[in-house]
């Protein structure tokens, strides 16, 4: 029975998708639902801005349709503030009964009056905003690629502006949208503007960097996109470093995409040097932050340490480690808790002086094992996959600091509940493997299994009666049973309990692990 050590990279899940701004409406503070419009005699009926629709619908239309500009602007500014009102879904849906797509398309290119431009693309963002039908209606009606052209053609920064946004909406609803984006060539004018940022405003900044993110959104590295969004991994590097902390939290998720999945591909070497990991320490260090800001900055670091050995090491040179024993293993927080717990566990998975790293960070150790008490089954399945990276390279100096703590406790804890989930199961069995071939290895006879050193003193600290207890839990599956079988086979079948009813004779003719064991289950157990 082998072991291997295994780095991963950080995903997106339920539990932190109130960090992530998928989509995102641009609200006007200044529109309220009941503010009457009209008052400027624009030559459109007064209403209040929440009955524009479907109420006054065909005057709506004939208006867009005049070829009196003041009039089209004015209809084009009324369902920009009708659309800028909460419970964006439910106006869409009034907006696109319209059947305006194609007029929205000739506005947008109107490159005369910038006005009317960026109203226009105010609209269109807050479509995006909308359900994933109200994303399709507008990519269906080729709105992506003219965005795009009008991104790249446009010197109103304002226009740009607003259409980054909905752009950054319409990658936002998915790999679909995303790609036909990605491939329509929207990278290059993003990374422009981001290169280039102490010509725009902070607005203009942050939308790209959060639109730029969301480009990079599911997109992992075994995708024919991700080589699209791969330059992009400098650029919001380089954004780390500034003073604003929407931009720092944008940032960052959109490196930690960028990596996701590149632990199996580790020649993808992005991390070029050990700034942006002093960076990222240097944030996590900054106790003022909020999580909303530490949880991207952790799962980039995460991410870099799930690469080749000298983007681990740079995470190691940066002060990670001490940083992450002394805030982050603690912490109340459950996802950076186990952010934090899996980060650990990448670098334990690098070289010996990676390893060693780990184990001699003053506290660090005592840290993982606590979280081997965690209520918490996902921050308990890291702290395990410390354990077993740790002693993957079967180096009897770790095995030692290692045992140093008090591991086999929450051992024996979870291999006799029942209801420790299967993956848990796996790495504790690993770990021991990972012990016990060390001991076989320093045993004064390789060939005498009973020499270990380590099986005896796990035998006499219960480790047997446990593993037997696995083995009787019916709901374990497959793999976990044929590892508790090799492993009481190949070290603990002389400390096996002796079957009373033949005079505690073991017998002969017995030759499988699985027979004795399958015994002790018919006999009602060993307890």
């Amino acid at each position: 029975m082998t072991s291997h050590t295994e780095k991963s990279t950080a995903e997106e899940d339920s539990d932190i998708i109130e960090f992530l701004n998928r989509k995102l409406a641009n609200l006007s503070v200044a529109t309220d639902a009941a503010e009457v419009l009209g008052k400027n005699d624009d030559g459109l009926p007064v209403c209040e801005v929440s009955m524009l629709l479907p109420q006054f619908a065909e005057v709506v239309y004939n208006a867009l349709h005049s070829p009196v500009r003041q009039l089209r602007l004015a209809a084009v500014v009324r369902l920009r503030k009708y659309l800028s009102l909460q419970n964006v879904d439910e106006r869409v849906d009034n907006v696109l009964a319209l059947g305006i797509i194609p007029l929205l398309i000739e506005f947008l290119e109107c490159y005369h009056d910038n006005l009317l431009q960026y109203e226009t693309a105010w609209i269109i963002t807050n479509i995006a905003a909308g359900s994933t039908q109200h994303t399709q209606a507008l990519v269906a009606g080729d709105v992506t690629q003219h965005l795009i052209k009008v991104l790249t053609t446009s010197s109103n920064i304002e226009v740009q502006t607003q259409i980054i946004w909905a752009l950054g909406n319409i990658a936002g609803d998915g790999a679909v949208f995303r790609d036909i984006i990605l491939s329509a060539g929207v990278i290059d004018p993003l990374l422009y503007i981001l290169s280039h940022y102490d010509k725009y405003d902070y607005m203009a900044v942050r939308i790209t960097v959060w639109a730029t993110a969301n480009m990079c959104r599911g997109c992992r590295c075994s995708d024919p996109s991700w080589s699209l969004i791969t330059p992009a991994f400098p650029i919001l590097g380089a954004m780390v470093q500034l003073n604003d902390i929407e931009i720092i939290s944008d940032a960052c998720w959109g490196m930690s995409r960028i990596l996701n999945g590149t632990h199996k591909h580790r020649e993808h070497a992005l991390v070029s040097d050990s700034t942006l990991c002093h960076r990222l320490v240097q944030l996590l260090s900054e106790e003022s932050l909020t999580s909303t800001v530490h949880l991207p900055v952790l799962r980039t670091l995460v991410n870099i340490a799930s690469g080749a050995e000298k983007q681990t090491q740079s995470v190691i040179d940066a002060g990670a480690l001490t940083v992450l024993t002394s805030s982050f293993l603690t912490t109340k927080n459950l996802t950076l808790r186990r952010d934090a717990c899996l980060a650990v566990s990448n670098v334990a998975a690098g070289t010996y002086k990676q390893v060693n790293a780990v184990l001699t960070e003053p506290n660090l150790m005592e840290s993982i094992v606590a979280l081997l008490w965690d209520n918490d089954m996902k921050v308990v399945k890291e702290a395990c996959w410390v354990l077993s990276n740790s002693t993957s390279l079967h180096n009897p100096g770790h095995i030692q600091i290692i045992l140093q703590h008090d591991i086999i406790s929450p051992f024996l804890h979870h291999l006799r509940n029942p209801a420790t989930p299967h993956e848990i199961l796996n790495k504790l069995i690993d770990t021991l493997v990972n012990i016990l071939s060390v001991g076989d290895l320093s045993g004064p006879n390789s060939s005498q299994i009973l020499a270990n050193e380590y099986a005896e003193k796990l035998a006499l600290a219960g480790i047997v009666e446990a593993l037997i207890m696995t083995w009787n839990n019916l709901a374990i599956n497959d793999v976990v049973k044929e590892k508790v079988r090799g492993l009481l086979e190949r070290w603990f079948y002389g400390y096996l309990p002796r079957n009373e009813q033949n005079g505690g004779e073991i017998e002969e003719d017995i030759a499988s692990i699985e027979e004795r064991v399958s015994r002790l289950t018919i006999m009602g157990g060993v307890f």
